[in-house]
């Protein structure tokens, strides 16, 4: 039993370690996403990254997205991002959040991350929608 525990906690520094890690990672994409900053997000965006804007998807090579997300950061001016769902589900972390922008509208925005080989956790999809929060959800 002593053997157990002497292995435990060994062991869990590298796997507080890799959390920290991967907190730090999510972080990151939060505060590029609250700050509208492209060139902070394009270190995290996949060669290819499904985009789908208002229900409309489509995937697109690194430079597409990051000029969809340009244009849509520059149509959207931010006031602030709150986070409302973060966590995993087997290789795949998510963040949901929503977005505010200075003129009042709502948008819920998505990012599905998956760790690459050799890599970081890239972002393999973003998913912007009308936020859905309000009783009218044209009238943010």
């Amino acid at each position: 039993m002593k053997t157990f525990w002497i292995v435990v906690l060994l062991l869990f520094p590298l796997y507080a370690s890799s959390q920290e890690i991967e907190k730090v990672e999510c972080e990151e994409i939060v505060n590029a996403i609250k700050n509208a900053q492209v060139s902070e997000l394009s270190p995290y965006l996949a060669n290819t990254v499904e985009c789908d804007m208002f229900g409309k998807s489509n995937v697109y090579s690194k430079a597409q997205t990051i000029q969809v997300m340009k244009d849509f950061f520059t149509q959207n001016k931010p006031k602030q991002f709150n986070v409302n769902h973060q966590g995993a589900q087997g290789q795949i972390k998510f963040i949901i959040g929503t977005y505010k922008t200075i003129t009042g509208k709502k948008f819920r925005i998505s990012c599905f991350v998956k760790q690459e080989i050799g890599k970081n956790d890239m972002i393999q999809q973003i998913r912007i929608e009308n936020s859905t929060d309000s009783p009218n959800p044209e009238v943010n």
